[in-house]
């Protein structure tokens, strides 16, 4: 099994700490941690299966492969996206980031940080790092970027639902947009793009 490999690689690839690792997972010590990158101890698999998820790779390649010797790619962060209120989308680049070959696959990708807490219970937050692909519809339910007056940029679950475009946030304390076919073509509504995934950043 790979896994005391690829935890420490992992971890080490995304700069987190073995204490920063251990609090999101819930434990008290960094200890636990270490004791997963020497081998001598192993976590339960649903804690694998958080970990794999932590890092946006399969269960099974996180247990199996060594992730360090797989090819990676880069992409280019692309400036920030509001998860809040939209906020002016000026398109800047801003650095690359590695994606692993399965996500590489996807042609027409970049990153965009997450500014704002509208979508914490989807698990974005800010200085997150979204792995957006760019396509220029969206099926109800997914996540996306939506760009507004050709100028504003925000992240949302899109919901369709008659004529209505919803713009649900994932947060209590905001509101949904709610866009009749009126509005949307006033405001010029242009979808950017579908989020994949996010990069956690602490």
């Amino acid at each position: 099994m790979k896994f005391a490999e690829n935890l420490r690689f992992l971890r080490k690839q995304n700069h987190i700490s073995q204490n920063n690792l251990a609090d999101y997972l819930g434990y008290k010590s960094f200890t636990t941690i270490q004791k997963w990158e020497d081998g001598s101890a192993t976590p339960p698999y649903k804690v694998i299966v958080r970990i794999a998820d932590f890092f946006a790779v399969e269960t099974e390649e996180l247990m199996h492969q060594s992730l360090s010797a797989k090819t990676k790619s880069e992409i280019p962060v692309l400036g920030f996206v509001r998860g809040g209120q939209p906020v002016f989308a000026e398109q800047q680049y801003t650095g690359l980031e590695h994606v692993f070959p399965d996500d590489a696959r996807h042609s027409d990708c970049f990153y965009l940080e997450v500014v704002g807490d509208s979508m914490k219970n989807a698990r974005i937050l800010p200085k997150d790092l979204l792995y957006v692909k760019k396509q220029n519809y969206l099926n109800s339910g997914d996540i996306g970027v939506i760009l507004l007056d050709d100028s504003e940029a925000t992240v949302k679950r899109v919901i369709y639902k008659d004529d209505l475009m919803i713009l649900q946030p994932e947060n209590d304390d905001y509101q949904p947009v709610i866009l009749t076919l009126e509005d949307q073509k006033k405001r010029n509504v242009q979808i950017i793009g579908k989020v994949l995934h996010n990069r956690i950043k602490f």
